[in-house]
């Protein structure tokens, strides 16, 4: 998977952090990721002006860095330090300023909110000191350490995407289709009906049958998802693009809320480890996983089809996979499944909620708002596609049409612009291990011509 194509004649070299320099694509990947992190947390995935702000440069961030050129360009190794030290200086801030736990309570919402801070200060440390998997590892257990405190310091989340997962596994268990049962909502309002692809449920209902809580099942994906930000690179110094994923502001608020985009990461990132690594079956059934899952997932088929790596006829395969396994869902309750997967998604009315641009431009004209959106998402996905064809990025391009589908789509919440920042931090740990230079061009390069291709020159 390369980031853009190669000038004639040359060859692809690994340009390891430290020796050539860092890809500024990787870190304009970060800076994205922050901007949007820190406009998710400041009003939990709420339309906010300053959040709605903050995400608005984090999208222009993420079109900027998926320019396939800037994979070329680095960084020289002499400014990495800080560039990698000061997001984790803003993950401390983060840990400090957005408190998670909406309805936690008592000494395990202490632990929890501790072990996030003594995460964020701990992977500082590890990266300053260049020790990058040590970083990532001391991450993994102390934002582990930290989800599972939080499951137990909020054991009945008052929300309906909790209790909806918690009913389905408990109807699957006795034989139940999904589609056909109802419970009762924590809240007036509240869904009463699975809204939803059947995947994710039948995936979470074997961790509710061993644990009784579908959310530790979302806790090992989002574990299991930083260890592979860091695996689909070719650079070991890439493992820190995992420890700043799980140290997105309010991850443990996620948890607590049991959304299911820990799933759809994690089988996007299999997804791409299984193409880099040329095991197309495990790709094939990746993707037919993944469309088994969210309603919203569908706007990667687009882009697997365009993809190089991958193409129209592996996609073809992974759709009907895919659509094998809901049609006996589907067909065994077909009203229930329409009301539940297509008419309770056009008919949600929360869009003032939203962080996104809809409810403002609707406010103008209702048309204007779904013009916007449609266009949007299409000239993103033209881009896109464009690019995967010719060898783009396929983590930096989906990362690129989901930032774009969620700042003007309808609803676009906490869980939706979480996803979205995932495959950006992925997309960036992805060009540190496959930019391209041409060591040439760089030696014979003016340094009057390119500053930042200069610079690399003189560090490496």
């Amino acid at each position: 998977m390369t980031s853009g194509a190669v000038p004639p004649g040359t060859g692809p070299l690994l340009s390891p952090i430290g020796s050539v320099g860092l890809p500024l694509a990787s870190l304009l990947t970060i800076a994205a990721s922050l901007f949007v992190g820190f406009a998710n947390a400041e009003t939990l995935g709420q339309y906010g002006v300053l959040s709605l702000a903050l995400v608005a440069v984090g999208v222009s961030l993420v079109w900027v860095a998926s320019w396939p050129r800037l994979g070329h360009h680095l960084v020289p190794e002499k400014y990495l330090r800080p560039a990698l030290g000061l997001p984790f200086v803003c993950c401390i801030l983060g840990a400090v300023w957005f408190r998670g736990g909406l309805y936690g309570k008592g000494s395990a919402l202490s632990i929890s909110i501790a072990l996030v801070t003594a995460a964020a200060i701990a992977a500082l440390v590890f990266t300053v000191f260049r020790l990058s998997d040590a970083a990532l590892a001391s991450t993994v257990l102390l934002i582990g350490g930290a989800c599972i405190a939080m499951v137990i310091a909020s054991p009945a989340p008052r929300i309906d995407v909790w209790g909806m997962f918690q009913a389905v596994a408990r109807g699957l268990m006795h034989g139940h289709n999904l589609y056909t049962q109802r419970w009762s909502p924590h809240l007036p309002g509240q869904a009463t009906i699975y809204a939803y692809f059947p995947g994710a449920a039948v995936v979470l209902t074997a961790f509710y049958a061993l644990f009784g809580d579908v959310r530790v099942g979302l806790v090992l994906a989002l574990l299991a998802s930083a260890i592979l930000v860091r695996w689909i690179s070719t650079n070991p110094n890439a493992a820190v693009f995992g420890s700043l994923f799980l140290l997105y502001p309010l991850l443990t608020f996620s948890v607590e809320q049991s959304w299911s985009e820990p799933l759809s990461l994690l089988v996007l990132l299999l997804l791409a480890w299984a193409v880099r690594s040329q095991r197309m079956g495990w790709a094939v059934a990746a993707l037919a996983v993944l469309l088994t899952f969210q309603q919203y997932d569908l706007v990667f088929v687009p882009l697997t089809a365009a993809w190089s790596e991958f193409g129209i006829r592996r996609t073809a395969i992974s759709v009907g996979l895919a659509s094998a396994c809901i049609a006996p869902w589907a067909l065994a309750a077909p009203h229930s499944f329409i009301e539940g997967t297509i008419m309770y998604n056009l008919q949600y009315r929360f869009a003032y909620q939203s962080l996104s641009v809809f409810h403002l431009l609707s406010g103008v004209s209702s048309a204007m708002g779904y013009l916007v959106l449609i266009v949007s998402v299409a000239v993103a996905l033209v881009v896109a596609m464009k690019r995967l064809y010719r060898g783009g990025s396929f983590l930096m391009e989906c990362g690129l049409v989901l930032m774009t589908l969620d700042f003007v789509d309808k609803v676009s919440r906490f869980n939706e612009w979480e996803l979205a920042a995932g495959l950006v931090l992925a997309a960036g740990s992805e060009a540190l291990g496959s930019s391209q230079v041409d060591k040439a061009q760089l030696r014979d390069r003016p340094p009057s011509s390119d500053g930042v291709a200069a610079l690399g020159r003189q560090d490496g």
